[in-house]
C-alpha cells in the first residue's frame, strides 16, 4: 500500500449559486504513477463543449506515457497550478490523502464512491447499522497518515463503558462518532439508546475517557471532537419529532456537532475529509 494524493474534479453550472457536480477523480503520488476517471456520460449530455473538451485534454495527458516519467512536467505541482487557475466551470478540488496500492485502484474506487456516488433526500427507511456501514466505507478513504480509527471500541467512562461507533485518533483531538437513525419503527429503544449515549457524553465532558486495545491504552480527553451523523425522520409523528427535537437539544449543550448522512458524504466527496 501507498501513500497517494486525490483531487475531485467539479463542472460548476453556476458559479454564482455554487452548485456543482462531481465528474471526475485524478489520483498520483511522488513516484509518477497516475491515473484518472471521468463520467464521461454525463460529460457528453450535460456539459457545453468546452467543458467536455477540457476533460478529453486533462485525460490525454494523465494517459501520455511521458506523464510516467519524473521529469514529466504531470506533477503534483502542476496539478496544483491547474487547481489555482480553474476557478470557473471546472474546478480541481484540494488534495487529499487515500492509501492503495497503485494509483488506477484509487481512482477506480475513489470514483465510484464520489462520482458515481449520488446524494439525495432518503426516501425509504434505513437502519443504524447500514448507516454504521455507509460512514465506514467513507472512513477508510479519509486516514491520513498517523491517523487511526476503531470501530466500536472499548471504552471506559470511569467504570461505565461507553457506546461509541467510531473513534478516529490522530495527532490532534480524536473524533468520536456515532450514527443514529430517527425513522425507525422502535421508538423506545431508540429513545433509551441515545439517553444513555448521551449520559456517556456528559462523563466524557466531565472527566475525559479511555479507549483500550489489546496493548495500550489511548486517553480520550473531555475536549474530544464529537459528532453524531443522522438520518432525520421522514415520517412524522408527535413522538418521533419530540425525541429528534429534545435530541438536538441535549447534543447542543454538550456540544456534540450533528451532520446528516448526506452532509457527512458530502464534506468527504467534496474535497473535505468528513471530519468535524
Amino acid at each position: 500500500m501507498h501513500a497517494i494524493t486525490y483531487w475531485v474534479i467539479r463542472y460548476v453550472p453556476d458559479v454564482a449559486r455554487g452548485e456543482f457536480h462531481n465528474v471526475g477523480v485524478v489520483c498520483g503520488s511522488s513516484n509518477g504513477d497516475w491515473a484518472a476517471a471521468f463520467d464521461w456520460q454525463y460529460l457528453h449530455k450535460k456539459t457545453p463543449r468546452d467543458v467536455l473538451e477540457w476533460a478529453e485534454w486533462f485525460n490525454d495527458q494523465v494517459r501520455q506515457g511521458e506523464a510516467l516519467m519524473p521529469d514529466h512536467e504531470f506533477t503534483r505541482g502542476w496539478v496544483e497550478g491547474i487547481r489555482q487557475r480553474q476557478a470557473n466551470s471546472v474546478q480541481v478540488g484540494p488534495p487529499l490523502p487515500v492509501v492503495s496500492d497503485n494509483a488506477r485502484d484509487a481512482a477506480a474506487t475513489l470514483y465510484r464512491q464520489i462520482v458515481q456516488h449520488k446524494f439525495a433526500r432518503r426516501t425509504h427507511r434505513t437502519t443504524r447499522r447500514q448507516l454504521r456501514s455507509e460512514v465506514r466505507s467513507l472512513l477508510s478513504y479519509t486516514l491520513m497518515e498517523g491517523e487511526h480509527y476503531f470501530e466500536r471500541p472499548e471504552v471506559r467512562l470511569g467504570q461505565m463503558h461507553g457506546d461509541f461507533d467510531f473513534v478516529q485518533v490522530n495527532e490532534a483531538l480524536p473524533v468520536i462518532r456515532n450514527v443514529w437513525a430517527f425513522d425507525v419503527a422502535g421508538l423506545d429503544d431508540l429513545e433509551r439508546g441515545i439517553q444513555a449515549w448521551n449520559y456517556g457524553i456528559t462523563r466524557l465532558r466531565d472527566d475525559g475517557a479511555v479507549l483500550r486495545t489489546k496493548d495500550r491504552a489511548l486517553e480520550l480527553p473531555s475536549n474530544s471532537v464529537v459528532t453524531a451523523i443522522i438520518d432525520p425522520p421522514l415520517h412524522d409523528s408527535r413522538r418521533r419529532t419530540e425525541i429528534f427535537e429534545a435530541t438536538l437539544e441535549a447534543w447542543e449543550r454538550e456540544r456534540v456537532d450533528v451532520l446528516t448522512v448526506s452532509q457527512f458524504e458530502e464534506r468527504f466527496a467534496y474535497g473535505g475529509t468528513g471530519l468535524g
